[in-house]
């Protein structure tokens, strides 16, 4: 198809269609406005999705129509807005004398207007019938047979919405090749209770059309209301191959395959602004707000343009910024060709659900026998023994590979693979928590319940059947639906009031509703089994002081000149602020230390480290560790041992923070080769300031057993150096006391 499609909306608006929807629950609505609330879904999905879909709306079951029956309300035609509008309005019209409209009178015009229609163009025809089944049909048997000749000559689709109508019947069962659910079916049919005898003459003309039409006409019964919303939500996609190619299995065997998206995520359309003070047009691409892009170096006080073709990437390495251009960049990428290659197979069991980071394409054969059954022979294999194929996959040329699973998956009909990417190690964050507190087993068997009570796929029902209660089929995508619906409400309303989401959808995407009733059991003993506590919060009212505790407790005079106080300083500081900030830019860097003296080396180690303005992290190790052994060197009877201590200290800090830990590592080996007889290096050993592991630092190749060990490990002579320190301590703090 040319993706170009012609729909025929029938619309009974008789007296049974404004009677209460029986199967809306507590909702009181009427059969008519659910209607007209599925057709406004379609009308949306045609105005945002295809801009080449036409629809016509016929309403039948009404007088006003010239010949009593029915009456064409919007040809066929792209629709717009007025279309939408006009059908909104339909519920709030006066209610019909007639309690239905002929069904098939509807049907058979219809079938001609869109013969007449598309009879010379390439166009897919379709007609959705809405009605509770209740109009007199003047049709018999020999008619109905001529009107499903016509329908198969004119080849169109026909979805027949039954409202409170034909309730019994079950599109599963309708299936010639089960002898046994057919005549179970065709059993219910025939004795089925309908609202009056119009009902069942319908009935009975509208199953054996189906019989007749199985390929172009299919019925849904609205017993769930969003199962009639979901025939207007989806949007078909055409069917386009997104890889086509060779799936290499080993060195001289390769199969022909296509690969087609199964699923993908959806995004809302771009919107585009349009400007109210240009003169008003009808063109929807006049008027529109274009954004123009300036660039300008930020310490220039001109702010001269500079030209887009002048501008290169920068990227951050360390702290100096790195210029790459076009060139470079290209020449950087990983250039891989494109490529479907196995690489092996491995058990199902091994790759859990949390492993699929993407979404699922489908790997099938080209239209070859030969091909078709070497992929059918490897998908039967890995069913069999319970395996999954590993593979590579580039899909176009100097792109990323991707780690793919292929799940083997065999229908009725077809074999073929889902194709899932897989997390590599790069992907992989392993997040460190603190242990739980081990369950006991009355606690795992209460979530084991819960879990089971809760299941959405098998939720048993009054008859004590199971039924699934989120259908992915008809279970629309909300933001999506919103979207369109406010888009829809703001165009007709000129209101900035939002509207609702539709209580239909959202009854249908929350299920646990009906779940919580279910699993009331199953939630007492997760109450039972755990005991929660309160984590009652500190009052912060000890470390905040108000105006009034500062009152209460000092005279008006004491606050207003600790007021003034603080204003001044507040001032001084921002004025020094201003200041380093003028220095900055301007390029002055008096202020910056460049050497760490032995007076205070910490505050300058630390300033030089955290420098902005230019990297002096390398200069700031290589003079703290002079500082270090300058201080030790010259201690009298370990005078400086303590500011040598913090010194090594606050540089094995910074070298966590800066990923310098190899340097800490060799220049704390330097220090217990220099000084492994003094007592400089037993202090070292008894505040435990040992190499940096890789726990600390990735940069590190030490590991935690080797760090420790690293201190460890000592000699005799100087156990004997810690023993004699430890007892020179006890005797100063004897005499202390």
């Amino acid at each position: 198809m040319s993706g170009r499609e012609a729909t025929l909306i029938l619309l009974d608006v008789g007296a049974s269609m404004y009677s209460q929807y029986q199967q809306g629950g507590n909702k009181k609505l009427s059969r008519l406005e659910l209607a007209v609330d599925c057709l406004g879904l379609m009308i949306q999905q045609k105005i945002f999705n295809y801009k080449n879909h036409e629809v016509g709306l016929i309403l039948f079951g009404t007088e006003e129509a010239p010949d009593g029956k029915t009456l064409y309300i919007q040809d066929l035609s792209i629709p717009d807005l007025d279309f939408f509008r006009n059908l909104s309005d339909l519920p709030n019209h006066d209610v019909a004398q007639q309690v239905g409209g002929d069904i098939f009178d509807a049907l058979d015009k219809a079938v001609h207007a869109l013969d007449d229609h598309a009879k010379t163009k390439k166009m897919e025809k379709k007609i959705f019938i809405l009605t509770a089944g209740c109009g007199q049909t003047d049709y018999s048997e020999k008619q109905i047979t001529k009107l499903i000749k016509m329908i198969e000559k004119v080849d169109v689709k026909i979805n027949f919405i039954a409202l409170d109508f034909m309730n019994d019947y079950n599109g599963d069962m309708d299936d010639p090749d089960k002898p046994e659910e057919f005549e179970a079916l065709n059993n219910r049919m025939l004795t089925a209770s309908y609202q009056c005898q119009e009902q069942s003459i319908n009935s009975r003309y509208v199953f054996l059309m189906v019989q007749e039409l199985r390929n172009n006409m299919r019925i849904f019964p609205a017993n769930v209301a969003f199962e009639l919303y979901s025939q207007f939500h989806t949007r078909s996609l055409q069917a386009r191959a997104s890889f086509r190619g060779d799936f290499q299995i080993n060195d001289e065997i390769s199969i022909q395959v296509l690969i087609y998206k199964r699923c993908f995520e959806e995004r809302l359309p771009n919107l585009k602004k349009h400007s109210t003070l240009g003169e008003f047009q009808t063109d929807i691409h006049k008027n529109h707000v274009r954004n123009d892009l300036i660039y300008y170096n930020p310490e220039d006080p001109n702010m001269t343009p500079i030209e887009k073709d002048n501008i290169i990437r920068g990227y951050q390495y360390g702290r100096n910024l790195v210029p790459v251009d076009q060139i470079m960049e290209d020449k950087m990428k990983y250039q891989c060709p494109r490529q479907f290659q196995l690489l092996g197979f491995v058990d199902r069991s091994h790759i859990p659900r949390y492993y699929y980071i993407s979404t699922v394409d489908m790997v099938i054969a080209v239209e070859n026998q030969k091909q078709q059954k070497a992929l059918a022979a490897l998908v039967i294999a890995l069913i069999a023994t319970r395996k999954v194929a590993i593979a590579r996959f580039v899909g176009r040329e100097k792109t990323a590979p991707k780690l793919i699973m292929l799940l083997p998956h065999k229908s009725k009909n077809s074999q073929c693979f889902w194709m899932i990417s897989l997390p590599t190690t790069e992907d992989i964050r392993h997040f460190q928590f603190a242990a739980l507190k081990r369950s006991t087993p009355p606690q795992q068997m209460a979530v084991s319940a819960m879990i089971d009570s809760m299941d959405l796929e098998k939720m048993p029902t009054e008859d004590g059947q199971f039924e699934e209660l989120l259908k992915m089929k008809y279970v629309a995508n909300p933001t999506r639906q919103y979207f369109q619906q406010v888009v829809m409400h703001k165009a007709i309303t000129r209101t900035d009031v939002l509207p609702p989401i539709s209580p239909l959808i959202l009854e249908y995407l929350h299920p646990e509703i009906r779940v919580y009733n279910y699993a009331k059991e199953a939630l007492q003993k997760i109450k039972t089994a755990f005991k929660f506590k309160v984590n009652e919060m500190k009052k912060q009212s000890d470390k905040k002081v108000f105006w009034k505790q500062l009152f209460e407790e000092q005279s008006t005079e004491q606050v207003q000149q600790q007021v003034e106080d603080e204003v001044v300083e507040i001032n001084q500081e921002e004025e020094e602020m201003v200041n380093m900030f003028a220095k900055q830019k301007l390029g002055f860097n008096d202020d910056i230390i460049k050497e760490i003296g032995t007076v205070d080396p910490i505050s300058d180690f630390k300033k030089m480290i955290t420098e902005k303005r230019i990297d002096l992290v390398d200069t700031a190790l290589q003079q703290i560790q002079k500082v270090v052994i300058q201080l030790v060197d010259q201690s009298l009877k370990g005078s400086f041992y303590p500011k040598a201590l913090e010194c090594l200290k606050e540089m094995r800090k910074a070298c966590i923070t800066e990923d310098e830990a190899p340097v800490f590592n060799k220049y704390l080996h330097v220090l217990k080769e220099k000084y492994s007889q003094l007592v400089f290096w037993a202090q070292i050993v008894q505040q435990g300031i040992t190499l940096i592991s890789n726990i600390e630092n990735q940069k590190s190749n030490i590991s935690v057993d080797e760090a420790q060990e690293f201190l460890n490990k000592e000699d005799i002579s100087h156990k004997q150096l810690v023993d004699q320190l430890q007892h020179e301590e006890e005797d100063l703090l004897a005499e202390i006391d």
